[in-house]
């Protein structure tokens, strides 16, 4: 009996560690900012799952072909870190075994199907892109002080973490919002905890933002680079013309011509 309560609580903990860390970019059942976990237990052994959550990019960068798969799969999104000990690492995966089925044959189609689109407005884009470089409600700090985003009105910015400009088609709606409402980082968990963690709302409408401005980046690249090839082209034409004008007033005789041509004369 007291194994039995013993593997209750684990699992419970380990249901409890899920919620608060994994729950930004992975879901049971559909696949998110990474992959699904229904079975992952049965996928991969537990010594590889423990040394992955630990340190998904050190395993990449060692060349594991099954790390780099699915880091290439979704599209090259760094895990973080997570530094569990061996405690809570036993009791994530407890939990993520007790679910460890695949659904059964005939399951409802919706219960794996991609959830639909996010519908934003105008409105919500426009408050996004306000938040985005303002204090938000809770007087969290801005984005703009760690990310930078192009899009026009938003002021440069900073470079402390990673340029948000292509976010959306990297990860989607759902996984921008769910990175917003439950940050996997240490410093932006950090930033926006307690108190001044972002409400529905202003996840909503930063990533309607995020979403325009992954979707307004090529007309916005593309007009940047008409722009540099008509200056390219200006300043070109311009050197042409200097060159020009001072090939004309170049010197086309000796500056002793006209003195040679007077001896001669007297000759």
């Amino acid at each position: 009996m007291a194994l039995v309560l013993v593997s209750v609580a684990s699992a419970q903990d380990g249901a409890a560690i899920f919620k608060q860390n994994c729950t930004a970019c992975h879901k049971i059942g559909a696949r998110l900012v990474g992959p699904d976990l229904t079975g992952v237990t049965g996928k991969q052994s537990d010594e590889w799952l423990r040394k992955f959550i630990r340190s998904s990019q050190g395993m990449v960068k060692s060349g594991d072909k099954d790390a780099v798969a699915i880091w290439e799969e979704f599209n090259k999104t760094t895990m973080p870190d997570f530094p569990f000990s061996d405690a809570d690492l036993t009791a994530l995966l407890g939990y993520l075994g007790s679910i460890n089925k695949q659904p059964a044959a005939g399951a409802t189609a919706a219960a794996t199907a991609p959830e639909p689109p996010m519908v934003f407005t105008a409105a919500d884009v426009e408050q996004g892109r306000f938040l985005f470089q303002h204090r938000t409600s809770g007087g969290g700090p801005s984005c703009v002080t760690c990310h930078h985003v192009n899009d026009p009105g938003v002021i440069p910015g900073g470079l402390l973490a990673k340029d948000l400009t292509h976010v959306g088609g990297r990860i989607g709606d759902q996984g921008i919002a769910g990175i917003l409402g439950a940050p996997p980082f240490p410093a932006m968990a950090a930033a926006f905890n307690g108190r001044a963690a972002l409400t529905d709302k202003e996840v909503h409408q930063l990533t309607a933002f995020l979403m325009h401005a992954d979707s307004n980046a090529d007309v916005q690249e593309a007009g940047s680079k008409r722009t540099m090839l008509l200056w390219g082209l200006g300043g070109l034409m311009a050197i042409l013309l200097v060159v020009s004008l001072v090939w004309n007033r170049r010197l086309r005789r000796s500056v002793k011509h006209d003195i040679n041509a007077r001896q001669l004369r007297t000759i």
